[in-house]
């Protein structure tokens, strides 16, 4: 194939696009996350999607010449009459669209997005709770040198996050809009996660967090 011209002002931008088309064969390049978004740093990674009319599904991360690229490969069957799982690519920009599939896609996303989330069946949700509520007896137990207890504390602290929008009935979008959200609209549960996320956080602070997050009825 031959390199493919694009009008953008990053030059990194148009190589890893071009790497995309000529490694993965993809037809089609979605831009997504802060870049696409206009919340990056001159740090911030490059998260692409590509798409490509046949092949596994697969990965491409990697740092080329010290900037990150975090590009997901997907086919065109494994798209299809699936925006619910592309919800992260959001807000993306088609660097590279030449028969409408990424333009189809983020339409199909943006839709999604002003419906509810699929229902999660209440036994999963009831177990849910009971799991953050067995989790927490376990770290209130733990002893100074009980690193299977430690490492439970921090699986329950990730989990959290993300529980707070499912018992909410609203679509979660990973943790950095997810933390802005809550900034804009929630701000006890923003300054609860801050507390019980902050390295000093003790036993009390994710307490208080795990009821917070669960005191919401489903």
């Amino acid at each position: 194939m031959n390199s493919v011209t694009l009008v953008n002002d990053d030059p990194i931008l148009d190589r890893f696009v071009n790497l995309l088309v000529h490694e993965h064969e993809c037809h089609t390049v979605i831009l997504y996350g802060s870049r696409a978004l206009g919340l990056h740093s001159a740090d911030s990674d490059y998260d692409l999607l590509g798409i490509r009319q046949n092949g596994e599904d697969t990965r491409d991360a990697r740092f080329v010449d010290g900037v990150f690229l975090d590009a997901f490969i997907r086919s065109e069957k494994s798209i299809e009459a699936r925006a619910h799982a592309f919800l992260h690519v959001r807000g993306g920009v088609p660097l590279l669209d030449p028969h409408g599939i990424g333009a189809r896609l983020l339409s199909e996303i943006a839709l999604a997005l002003e419906s509810p989330p699929p229902e999660i069946p209440r036994a999963e949700i009831d177990a849910r709770r009971t799991w953050c509520t067995k989790m927490l007896g376990r770290i209130r137990r733990a002893t100074p040198d009980d690193v299977e207890a430690h490492y439970r504390r921090h699986w329950l602290l990730v989990e959290l996050l993300e529980l707070y929008f499912v018992l909410r009935g609203r679509h979660y979008l990973g943790s950095k809009e997810s933390f802005r959200w809550l900034f804009e609209n929630d701000e006890a549960a923003w300054w609860a996660f801050a507390a019980a996320l902050a390295p000093e956080a003790n036993i009390q602070d994710i307490d208080m967090l795990v009821g917070l997050v669960l005191e919401m009825p489903s």
